[in-house]
């Protein structure tokens, strides 16, 4: 991989750095005991479709500041989910353990067990950062994880009322690292970010986390963030 010229790698944050804990973004490590053994009944489907809806409700609040603000807008997503699936005797009890388990837990995620070796090599030739489509308590877990130090931008989506694809995001780091975007590589594992990471001139790299066989892509493809080291 020709990195002549690189001066910064941004990574993207899910299935990139890490995946949740439980394989759903929105089933946290506690869901299922929070809601408890009661005499509910439905189908994985109905789950599912369940926090779609919640998805769509919450997908159009695009600036969420604080955590404080990202707990409260949790609470409206689980809510919709428990009237959704018919879950009896919906209290504010339920709905705030609910909420602060997604928000506040910072075990809901698993980082990749090449993230903190491989990052710790590429500090000392990069600068590193993290461009992401999320919430503010992603940064509490890097923290609390001993990963934030590594990297010198962490722009977090919600923060700034924009997505990826919308380039601001893009604009921001380059800025904070004070490089040019000719000189970043950026990482994710969506063709469609990469599409916008190219049209804001970075290079894009898509990574591959599950080892599809016979991926194509009109992207460079690592499995590993050991392939950048």
């Amino acid at each position: 991989m020709d990195m002549n010229g690189i001066k910064a790698i941004l990574f993207d944050s899910g299935r990139t750095l890490n995946v949740p804990r439980t394989g759903h973004w929105f089933i946290t490590p506690n869901f299922f005991q929070i809601i408890g053994n009661t005499q509910i009944s439905y189908t994985d489907e109905k789950l599912n479709k369940a926090m779609e809806k919640a998805c769509e409700h919450i997908n159009k609040t695009l600036l969420v500041e604080s955590e404080e603000h990202e707990f409260f807008m949790f609470k409206e997503f689980y809510e919709i989910v428990l009237k959704e699936i018919n879950y009896p005797h919906i209290n504010n009890e339920i709905i705030e353990l609910l909420a602060k388990d997604n928000v506040y837990n910072d075990e809901k995620f698993l980082f990749f067990d090449d993230v903190e070796c491989s990052l710790i090599r590429l500090k000392k030739k990069y600068l590193l950062g993290v461009v992401s489509d999320t919430w503010p308590s992603l940064e509490r877990v890097f923290i609390n994880k001993k990963l934030k130090q590594y990297f010198s931008t962490f722009i977090m989506s919600s923060i700034y009322g924009s997505y990826k694809a919308e380039k601001t995001l893009f604009k921001i780091a380059i800025e904070e690292l004070g490089i040019k975007p000719q000189e970043a590589i950026f990482v994710d594992d969506s063709e469609s970010n990469l599409d916008a990471a190219k049209e804001f001139a970075m290079a894009p790299i898509l990574i591959d986390r599950y080892n599809i066989r016979d991926l194509k892509s009109k992207y460079p493809i690592i499995r590993s963030l050991n392939e950048l080291t």
